[in-house]
């Protein structure tokens, strides 16, 4: 069932209309296989969909929309040999076609055929620079070609474009693990002991969801270099986001003795103090936070709140705003607000507030439900989205 609600997907999006142009003797045999196709696409049935539209190419072989329609249909199949056949056809008769060059790049992918998808794919991003699988798909095939820069390249680009794409977000994490495990290597040939491949492989462990392995080896590069800057830093963020913030406290303190410039050890910092309620230091780390970092929105987001919790609802209301610029779609901003508004009496906003948060909020748990999630172990994030405890803050995306 769920390929076939892939297929229909695809279709919706790809399949072409004919024009049949000027009436010529045939145009109705031409019609009534045309359609015979669209009705078979809707049932799933794309064999028999497969065959009106090669009906179709017998009588009017000139019309690259339906090679593109045939095309498609082989990709749904499987037939991989023939949805290029098919695909290569159209783009000789007309080699703007969207579709046809976004599936040929994809067929040319399924059959590993790395070097001959990126023209197709290029192609298709320029045409739609919105398309998000050729973004996955191209850069998929610059990995497979060892051609990890240019990889790179493209799936930040798709990042910017898709922030929220589970599949794009695990693209780009697999080339980047690729390029950590590759430069690891290279590390243990020239110096194993050394304090940034201990570093290295901390990053390793955090990234595999194993803190406590990355946390010690962090302490290992800390031994080794403990005046090198960001292993502190790294320390910390691991007993930062475990909820140990004592530790972590001590951690961002160091980091910020060696590298004070570190706006990420300065907000957590501040954040580990609203957590502690100690206001005064948080205040003053989360401002010096903002000043470092204009844009960080985590660091207002936390002012928001220590400001609601110390009972200033129409200064709080002003941080969240600023939140609010710079990520309109974060649905934690849009419950302090609401906080804020009811403290002040004002209901009108406060439900405003409230009724954003509810579609945010529901937008992202469907997200989470989504059964081609690529994301293990994904959940609700409740703690973080209704912020009773003042500690709790997302990660900069």
């Amino acid at each position: 069932m769920r390929a076939r609600l892939l297929g229909l997907a695809l279709l919706t999006a790809f399949l072409f209309p004919v024009s049949l142009g000027a009436q010529a003797a045939d145009d109705d045999q031409v019609r009534e296989h045309f359609q015979a196709a669209q009705r078979a696409e809707k049932t799933g049935d794309y064999a028999t969909a497969a065959a009106e539209y090669q009906t179709v190419l017998k009588l009017r072989p000139e019309l690259a929309e339906v090679h593109t329609n045939l095309g498609l249909v082989y990709y749904l199949q499987g037939k991989n040999d023939e949805a290029i056949k098919a695909l290569q056809r159209a783009l000789e008769l007309r080699p703007d076609i969207l579709g046809a060059n976004l599936f040929l790049g994809m067929a040319y992918v399924r059959t590993n055929q790395y070097e001959k998808s990126l023209d197709p794919l290029r192609k298709a991003i320029s045409l739609n620079p919105k398309e998000a699988r050729a973004y996955l798909n191209l850069g998929l095939s610059y990995s497979e070609l060892g051609r990890d820069d240019e990889a790179l390249t493209v799936l930040r680009k798709a990042a910017e474009l898709f922030p929220r794409d589970v599949e794009v977000l695990y693209s780009l994490g697999r080339v980047y693990t690729k390029l950590m495990t590759s430069t690891y290597e290279k590390m243990d040939q020239i110096d194993p002991d050394s304090y940034r491949a201990h570093q290295l492989l901390g990053a390793y462990y955090e990234a595999r969801r194993d803190p406590r392995a990355a946390a010690e080896e962090y302490k290992t590069a800390i031994a080794k270099k403990p005046d090198a800057p960001e292993l502190h830093y790294a320390l910390g963020n691991i007993y930062w986001k475990n909820k140990e913030f004592d530790q972590a406290e001590a951690e961002f303190r160091k980091e910020l003795q060696i590298a004070p410039e570190n706006y990420l050890a300065t907000w957590k910092l501040g954040n580990v103090y609203v957590a502690k309620r100690q206001y005064d230091q948080a205040f003053l780390y989360l401002r010096t936070a903002v000043r470092q970092k204009p844009d960080l929105g985590q660091a207002y987001r936390d002012l928001g709140r220590a400001l609601i919790q110390t009972g200033d609802f129409a200064g709080a209301i002003v941080q969240l705003e600023k939140v609010n610029q710079l990520d309109p779609d974060e649905p934690a901003t849009h419950y302090l607000l609401a906080q804020a508004y009811r403290k002040l009496g004002r209901t009108k906003e406060e439900k405003t507030e409230l009724d954003r948060f509810a579609k945010l909020r529901e937008a992202e748990q469907e997200r989470n439900r989504r059964p081609d999630s690529m994301v293990s172990g994904s959940q609700d994030k409740t703690e973080e989205e209704f912020p009773e405890d003042p500690g709790l803050s997302k990660e900069p995306q």
